[in-house]
């Protein structure tokens, strides 16, 4: 199982995360939110194969703007051949949904050979934490990953510099937002972006449990939540770590300092009920500061 995103684009430029995209191997499940008016009461969903063919999938029901549907796998296409989910919306507006950028092996086979080694073992880390729910792998595939990181950090100090007094406002400015929680503002981070949070909370560009979750759905969050006024003690910053809940995960995450756990499916779809359960998407949470 894994979880993507969904893009709203409109003219090629991204506007804004329209929904989320749960793979499984028998189908997709789509959770839309802040679907135009325009779109009517249903939308189609295609899938884009290696060689740019759209594949109907089916269509899905649209109420009130929201929608959570799953569509199953053809004869035609399944995840390993889907490059792409896109949900053509109205005139130029489409919702896309990017699985994988590279061709799969079996209608390619020179991409891989070229691959540098610690590529390699870092996209074996992001199979094996899919294959176990996205937290749970072994440690020595982590040094691959975290050599990687290391070397991403050259352009951590370029970030920094950009960063004004109204730190938040900034980092809206320089990083993507997306809309989760209704009480919450929230942007997408990478792990070397640790450097915008104070500096005890640097190490965290090397936390093996962020690593783990970054390179299996490629993103965390930065949420700044307001609890009774904009006064700087009425705010509190929120490291979210995309993840599937169940019970042995959260151990996990408890482990390296992840106190709580944020339902994401629910969040997207406005439900009132914020339980969370076994399987559900979202994040788990680890209170910061910037």
């Amino acid at each position: 199982m894994q979880f993507f995103y969904i893009d709203y684009m409109n003219n090629g430029k991204k506007e804004r995360n329209i929904g989320f995209l749960r793979v499984e191997n028998d189908g997709v499940s789509i959770g839309l939110r802040g679907v135009p008016l325009q779109c009517g009461n249903s939308c189609r969903v295609y899938a884009v194969n290696e060689y740019d063919e759209r594949i109907l999938m089916g269509e899905i029901a649209v109420r009130n703007g929201y929608s959570m549907e799953k569509l199953k796998w053809n004869d035609k296409v399944d995840f390993v051949h889907c490059m792409r989910i896109e949900i053509p919306l109205y005139g130029s507006r489409k919702g896309i949904c990017v699985l994988r950028d590279d061709v799969p092996q079996t209608h390619s086979t020179e991409k891989t050979a070229d691959v540098p080694p610690e590529a390699q073992n870092a996209v074996s880390v992001g199979k094996a934490a899919s294959r176990d729910t996205g937290v749970a792998v072994e440690h020595d595939k982590s040094y691959a990953v975290n050599e990687r990181t290391s070397q991403d950090n050259a352009g951590c100090q370029d970030i920094y510099d950009e960063i004004h007094e109204d730190k938040w406002q900034q980092l809206m400015k320089i990083y993507p937002q997306v809309h989760i929680c209704p009480e919450a503002q929230s942007i997408v981070i990478r792990p070397k972006d640790a450097v915008i949070l104070t500096q005890q909370y640097h190490e965290l560009a090397t936390n093996s449990f962020v690593l783990h979750a970054y390179y299996n759905y490629r993103q965390l969050l930065l949420f700044r939540y307001t609890e009774g006024g904009t006064a700087k003690s009425n705010i509190k910053y929120y490291l979210g770590v995309p993840g599937v809940y169940y019970e042995r995960e959260q151990r996990i995450a408890q482990m390296f300092g992840f106190e709580g756990f944020e339902n994401g499916e629910a969040r997207m779809q406005q439900d009132a009920d914020n339980k969370v359960y076994k399987g559900c998407f979202g994040y788990y949470m680890k209170r910061v500061e910037i």
